[in-house]
């Protein structure tokens, strides 16, 4: 396993919560973005100041990190703390300022950035490509710990939607979300302060078999 797929495996889940939660917040708004106020609008009533992460081009399916390109350096704080943590961390996925896509999409790296900044993020697109920016300044309910339920919809989605770590991902994003984690060579239980728990087994190869649990009011 890569610095990189490590890296996505323990924190994609956690940075997967906080998008659903933000999907709930904007809904159907279109978007909008200003470079030079540096402020992003949904619809009519949602304003956000923005840090930009990068570009996905679309036309010859490569990612170009924000810091590599002409815009405000006011807007590159998040983009330039990625790099020094990737070159501080030998993650070579953030510090190449470009490389194709089949290596790390946009998706991942937005995802990585949210979880490790406590932001989230949005994808922009645009004829040819899309804007990944995040967003300052969100309610907190949006990046607090997910509830019990939806943690159990987390995992199922990030392992459909995602090559991932199975064990890793599982037990980072349990810890991360508050939850007593008990990790045994058989398998993961969980423990949720409202007395849910997931209980997770794996074959040989360290892939998920079942997923189980019991959820409780509260």
């Amino acid at each position: 396993m890569t610095a990189f797929e490590e890296l996505f495996s323990r924190h994609v889940a956690t940075a997967f919560a906080r998008q659903l939660a933000l999907a709930d917040h904007i809904g159907e708004r279109d978007w909008q973005i200003d470079l030079t106020e540096g402020v992003a609008t949904f619809g009519d009533d949602l304003r956000y100041r923005v840090q930009l992460l990068g570009t996905e081009s679309h036309l010859d399916d490569t990612w170009l990190w924000a810091w590599a390109n002409e815009v405000p350096q006011e807007l590159l704080g998040l983009a330039m703390w990625m790099r020094e943590y990737g070159g501080n961390n030998a993650v070579a996925e953030l510090t190449e300022a470009t490389f194709a896509l089949d290596r790390a999409s946009g998706v991942q790296l937005a995802l990585i950035a949210s979880a490790l900044s406590g932001r989230c993020y949005y994808r922009g697109p645009y004829e040819g490509g899309a804007l990944f920016f995040h967003l300052e300044g969100l309610p907190a309910e949006i990046i607090a710990p997910a509830r019990p339920e939806r943690v159990f919809t987390v995992v199922g989605q990030v392992l459909q939607g995602f090559p991932v770590d199975h064990r890793l991902m599982v037990t980072s994003f349990l810890a991360q979300q508050g939850w007593e984690v008990e990790d045994s060579p058989a398998e993961v239980v969980g423990r949720h302060v409202s007395g849910t728990d997931m209980r997770v087994t794996f074959d040989e190869l360290g892939r998920i078999t079942n997923l189980a649990g019991s959820l409780q009011p509260g």
